[in-house]
């Protein structure tokens, strides 16, 4: 496992890297983008994010024409609460081939800094 520090004040959220699938397998050199969930439970709701303020890896999320963060709300995992569904460019990735883990780091748009990780499996 990764080590990391964060801000012990942090939102600890949970998140799925490629929603659904395992491993979360990310290829470090295609051009494409990979998902990552953040995940609402009773107590937080992921909509509460900031999606421009998110990056997975040291990767900020992938942008459309106009600054527009490529995100949406759905529920991915079955429980009836809408989660925050973000893309990030594969390529802007800071992990290697040694990393297991990826961590997500934002805040809201209140102002609380939230932080998850999840597993990953890199390839070249």
């Amino acid at each position: 496992a990764e080590l990391f520090s964060y801000d012990a004040t942090a939102q600890l959220v949970g998140i799925d890297i490629k929603p659904n699938a395992l491993p979360n397998t990310v290829n470090l050199g295609s051009n494409g983008t990979v998902a990552v969930a953040i995940l609402s439970t009773p107590s937080f709701v992921a909509a509460a994010i900031d999606p421009s303020s998110v990056t997975l890896g040291g990767a900020p999320g992938w942008f459309r024409g106009q600054g527009t963060p490529l995100a949406s709300l759905e529920d991915v995992n079955g429980d009836g609460l809408d989660d925050l569904v973000l893309h990030v460019n594969t390529q802007s990735f800071q992990l290697s081939a040694a990393d297991t883990a990826a961590i997500l780091e934002g805040m809201t748009f209140d102002g609380t800094t939230i932080v998850g990780s999840d597993t990953v499996r890199i390839v070249p």
